[in-house]
């Protein structure tokens, strides 16, 4: 690899949560947890074996902050704040779009999100207001798609 390039994973493989559990643990550390109570999901559907926990077409990554502490794995929660679910294949496109200083980008993908919505390939379950508490965390979108291969 060249200077100031990246390695780059799958899309939610174990080394993609790596990336993520890393961004997430720094940030995390920066701010005080006190008082901070959420959990995060997103789960694929028709993943490829390569990115699965136990082969079965699922895959997911999740975070949670309880007591002062924060846990990010690979694999899916059941009890999460917050859960995406959506197809594996229709979300790649969406986890490699980079949206800092790309308004166009940005606009892009929340026009795929509303038609895989429409769609039925993608949804959101939960208490979106359980996310507010960690605005310190809005950059890991950014930082994991340009990791995303």
């Amino acid at each position: 690899m060249g200077i100031g390039t990246m390695e780059k994973y799958s899309f939610c493989s174990a080394a993609w949560v790596g990336v993520a559990r890393d961004f997430i643990e720094t940030q995390c550390a920066a701010n005080n947890l006190s008082g901070i109570e959420t959990s995060f999901c997103e789960r694929f559907t028709d993943a490829p074996d390569d990115v699965t926990t136990n082969g079965d077409g699922i895959t997911g990554w999740y975070f949670r902050i309880a007591g002062g502490k924060v846990e990010v794995g690979h694999g899916v929660i059941e009890d999460a704040d917050v859960t995406i679910v959506a197809d594996y294949q229709t979300t790649v496109p969406l986890a490699r779009m980079v949206f800092e200083g790309n308004p166009e980008g940005a606009a892009e993908a929340q026009k795929l999100v509303e038609e895989a919505t429409a769609q039925g390939k993608m949804r959101r379950e939960g208490n979106e207001e359980a996310m507010g508490a960690t605005p310190f965390l809005a950059g890991l979108h950014d930082v994991l798609a340009r990791r995303t291969a």
